[in-house]
């Protein structure tokens, strides 16, 4: 993993929107079988209803540009899939609508080389987002997973907390979980949430209620008036237009 970008969909440059598109398709179409409605039998792409508004993006890059990891964050007090397509997975009085929790869906990373401490795992970009939610003040993630995901989070170091009421008999193989935005959770996954900070491109104004300080330095490339360079070849500058 060589860089880490986060943006709103309409933010990111037309490539990069572009292969994102294509990788999401790729991971949860053509490999996972997802039926997901819009998205015709003929498509390229997947995106869905909660890829616009304040839904964030937050993209892995190999080094040789090719998208390897993607996850997206929107805030709960808008559309999400828990509220808006599994609300039977918790009691409606349990359903998140707070500033200060979000929600994390189309999380995928394809044995992603973890710039940090160089170990190679689909889950080095999971505490990207966490820190990343974090630095817009959120205090809880919640999302939707199925159960095998689940065992595979927790085997990771993540504490997750059950949000519905259904025990181990139930037949729905989908949960839904949350996991705490605490220094105790980033210290779990043995990462420093400034440090992860740090290391993420962020494009345009994305919001800002920072509770972790930043330690390390971002790298000069990525700076808001640089453009973003992989083996020394402009990719993505942040001024670039994101339409055709």
């Amino acid at each position: 993993m060589s860089h880490v970008i986060a943006g709103r969909l309409d933010d990111l440059p037309t490539s990069l929107r572009h292969r994102l598109g294509a990788f999401r398709h790729k991971v949860f179409v053509q490999r996972l079988h997802w039926e997901i409605p819009g998205v015709s039998a003929d498509a390229t792409a997947e995106w869905d209803e909660f890829d616009g508004g304040d839904t964030i993006q937050l993209v892995a890059l190999a080094t040789d540009g090719t998208v390897c990891g993607c996850a997206r964050l929107m805030p709960t007090t808008g559309p999400c899939l828990l509220r808006d397509v599994f609300p039977q997975l918790v009691y409606p009085e349990s359903v998140p609508s707070s500033p200060s929790i979000w929600e994390m869906s189309r999380f995928a990373g394809t044995s992603l080389s973890n710039q940090l401490d160089a170990t190679t795992s689909g889950m080095s970009l999971f505490p990207y987002s966490m820190a990343l939610a974090a630095s817009f003040g959120v205090i809880r993630l919640v999302g939707v997973l199925t159960r095998s995901v689940a065992r595979l989070y927790r085997r990771y170091g993540l504490a997750l907390v059950d949000l519905g009421h259904g025990g181990p008999g139930k037949p729905s193989d989908i949960v839904a979980c949350a996991i705490d935005l605490t220094p105790a959770s980033f210290s779990c996954i043995h990462c420093d949430a400034g440090t992860l900070l740090g290391a993420i491109c962020r494009l345009r104004d994305l919001p800002t209620a920072q509770r972790f300080r930043i330690d390390h330095p971002r790298p000069a490339d990525w700076q808001s008036n640089a453009p973003l360079t992989i083996s020394g070849t402009p990719m993505i500058h942040p001024g670039d237009s994101p339409h055709p």
